[in-house]
């Protein structure tokens, strides 16, 4: 019978037991607000308020229907504060699938700090192939993947991150710590781990390995480039992989040094085509692109000055 308007001009009516004061806190004009209440009483068949010298004294049936209407007042204020919430990131839910490079080298730091930060966003991380990452993003189960060399899905929006530059770790008394650079032909015969050549950044080393007039053949091939990484960090052999995964070895004593010929990889963030990010996924896509930033930066610092890792 009553609205939430009506119940809620009743309530600042009581409140301030004149009309004026009612209007200036609701925003409405004093008329429009005695109209009201006498269109209220009408329809509810009795008298709301007694007038006395200006003022409006709330009739006891008046007080009842505003405290069965509470709840309904309370319902609104929590509605209207989980939408604010929601405008401005503080809750939701937010499904992330990702390789296990990014895994490993971005993902738990970024984690963290995202969950001091918003401790009332839900986050589930997926960590799986590359194929299976883009499928999961196609068919809704994840908001956002993350992956290095991506190809074309019908069903996926990409966006670029960054680049990932190719690199070699190496022990600091290797010979191929004192090279500016390393090429396919520094590489030949020595003890290599690297990524197969099943996947895309495996075969564009082999094809630059080609190029050069030499095989690519890794003495142990992985699937994902930070077990590469890794491995090369225990001290066997040396390792050719992306920047991030250099990251999640550094550790002194190993050195990094630039790959030539150079060889970028874009990083890439997927979302579904059916509908756009929404805004907790968007901003936390702006924040791995943060943190890549910083991580790239580590190990590039660390290639030019021929230090270590």
């Amino acid at each position: 019978m009553l609205n939430l308007r009506q119940l809620e001009i009743l309530r600042a009516v009581v409140q301030y037991r004149t009309t004026v004061g009612a209007a200036e806190t609701l925003g409405m004009s004093q008329p429009t607000i005695s109209n009201t209440i006498r269109h209220v009483e009408t329809l509810l068949g009795f008298a709301l308020f007694e007038r006395v010298s200006n003022r409006l004294t709330p009739t006891e049936e008046a007080l009842i229907l505003l405290e069965e209407s509470e709840p309904l007042f309370l319902l609104r204020d929590a509605v209207n504060q989980r939408a604010a919430d929601l405008r401005m990131g503080k809750i939701g839910r937010l499904r992330v699938a990702t390789t296990a490079e990014l895994s490993e080298a971005v993902l738990p730091s970024l984690i963290a700090d995202y969950g001091r930060e918003f401790p009332r966003v839900q986050i589930s991380v997926e960590t799986r192939p590359l194929d299976s990452v883009l499928q999961v993003v196609e068919n809704g189960v994840a908001d956002v993947a993350f992956m290095i060399s991506a190809y074309e899905r019908q069903g996926l929006q990409f966006e670029t991150v960054d680049e990932l530059r190719t690199v070699c770790l190496c022990d600091a008394q290797d010979p191929l710590a004192k090279l500016d650079v390393v090429t396919p032909r520094d590489l030949v015969d020595r003890p290599l781990v690297g990524p197969q050549v099943a996947n895309r950044v495996g075969l564009t080393l082999a094809d630059s390995f080609q190029a050069a007039g030499y095989d690519y053949r890794p003495n142990i091939e992985t699937r994902f480039m930070n077990t590469a990484a890794r491995i090369a960090s225990e001290g066997w052999g040396v390792a050719l992989v992306d920047e991030l995964s250099a990251f999640t070895a550094m550790r002194p004593g190993l050195v990094v040094r630039p790959y030539a010929p150079e060889l970028r990889f874009d990083l890439l963030a997927a979302t579904p085509k059916s509908r756009p990010p929404s805004r907790q996924t968007q901003r936390f896509i702006n924040a791995f692109g943060k943190r890549v930033v910083e991580r790239i930066a580590e190990v590039r610092l660390a290639s030019q000055r021929s230090g270590t890792v």
